[in-house]
Formats: C-alpha cells, sequence, structure tokens
C-alpha cells in the first residue's frame, strides 16, 4: 500500500506542477506581448510624430515622409528588453497565483513521511479544487454590474 500512495502522491504532484508550470508560461508569454506591443506602439507615435507635419506643402517631402512612416523598422533594443521584462512579469505573477500549489506538490513530492505525503496530497486537492470553483466557475464574483444599488 505504501508503495501505491508513495507513486500516486508523486504522480499528482508532477501533474499539478506541470499546469502550474503551462500557467506560469502561459502568463508570461502574455504579458511579454502585451508589453512589447504597447512600448512598440509609444515608440512607433514618439519616433514618428513628426512625420506627419509638413512644414510646407511638398509632394517630394510627404512622399519621403510617407516613405519612412510606411517602412517597417528592424527591432529596436528596448523591444528586446519589454519582451524579456514583460515575461518577467507575467511569470512572477503566475508564481504568485500558483503558490499554493506549487508549495503543496513540493511537500507531496518530496515529503518521507507518510503522514506529510497525505497532508500534501488533501492540501494539493483542497488547494485545486479552491482554484476551480473561484475562476472556473466565477461564483463568488459579483453579477449585478448594471443594477443600481
Amino acid at each position: 500500500m505504501g508503495a501505491l500512495l508513495n507513486v500516486a502522491t508523486k504522480a499528482a504532484a508532477l501533474m499539478a506542477t506541470g499546469v502550474s508550470l503551462y500557467e506560469i508560461n502561459s502568463l508570461g508569454v502574455r504579458q511579454a506581448n502585451i508589453k512589447r506591443e504597447s512600448n512598440y506602439a509609444d515608440d512607433f507615435i514618439a519616433q514618428n510624430i513628426g512625420s506627419s507635419k509638413l512644414n510646407y506643402p511638398s509632394e517630394k517631402h510627404n512622399a519621403v515622409k510617407k516613405w519612412i512612416r510606411d517602412f517597417q523598422y528592424l527591432p529596436q533594443p528596448s523591444e528586446a528588453w519589454n519582451t524579456v521584462s514583460g515575461y518577467v512579469q507575467g511569470a512572477a505573477q503566475g508564481i504568485f497565483y500558483n503558490a499554493l500549489n506549487l508549495g503543496f506538490s513540493a511537500l507531496t513530492f518530496f515529503a518521507k513521511k507518510d503522514g506529510l505525503k497525505k497532508a500534501g496530497v488533501v492540501g494539493l486537492g483542497l488547494s485545486m479544487a479552491w482554484d476551480f470553483i473561484a475562476n472556473g466557475t466565477n461564483l463568488f464574483e459579483k453579477t449585478d454590474y448594471l443594477r443600481k444599488k
């Protein structure tokens, strides 16, 4: 029975850790894209604000400015920095949100005594159930947004 408990607890811990790592990565990627695109738009506007203005009406200058505006710029160093920092920010947020699952997974996986393994599995199960109920079903969310108080 002890060997079966050992395999079952390690499998549960690995699955919960895998799900948490997947979520941490997806939050990191999402935040990296948001930060990169937002800062790219800000940089593009800042760099090209003058290209939409003409000092005097000139078709030649207007054509040059239009070409510059439409030109695909090479990636800027700030774009790479924003991508990396956005990923780190999103991953940190994912770690924070999944701290209980990761903690109970670690307890379940590394515990030597059966009592600690069982406590880890129960905690992991309760944590995953709470996460599902609170975030998957929105039972505790305010739903009367349009009603006057």
